[in-house]
């Protein structure tokens, strides 16, 4: 997948546009497009999970984390279930997301959660991140 973002300024807000193709490429991101981190991740980055290893990642940890996991895996796959609630003039943006896996004897993994984004200049600077271990009813 090919994602191009365009910065913004300070004085452009957030739109939804922007947040769609953000969103997107962190989806394309954690599928294993690892050069989009580039594109799409602001200088500084940290994401948070919120659970209770308490890991915050900035972003060479995130993309050695997408990379071992992709590997580990068969037939991992993320992507978003809508479009996200953006915040035009704070800048932040909020995602439900799934993932699935396939795991054992062919047993398919499914979980997701809930993604808050915090973006600086067109691209995102923070993420808290918070997975269930199920997927979120339609």
């Amino acid at each position: 997948m090919s994602v191009t973002t365009t910065p913004l300024t300070d004085s452009a807000p957030l739109t939804r546009e922007a947040g769609n193709r953000l969103v997107e490429g962190w989806a394309a991101l954690w599928n294993g497009d690892i050069a989009l981190a580039e594109q799409i991740l602001a200088p500084g980055f940290r994401l948070y999970f919120a659970d209770d290893s308490a890991a915050t990642f900035g972003q060479d940890e995130l993309t050695a984390f997408i990379s071992v996991n992709s590997q580990a895996f068969t037939g991992l796959t993320f992507g978003a279930d809508a479009a996200p609630l953006v915040d035009s003039e704070r800048g932040e943006m909020a995602c439900r997301w799934h993932e699935s896996h396939a795991e054992g004897e062919g047993d398919v993994v499914v979980r997701s959660g809930i993604d808050m984004f915090a973006v600086t200049d067109g691209r995102i600077s923070a993420v808290w991140s918070l997975t269930g271990n199920k997927r979120f009813a339609a």
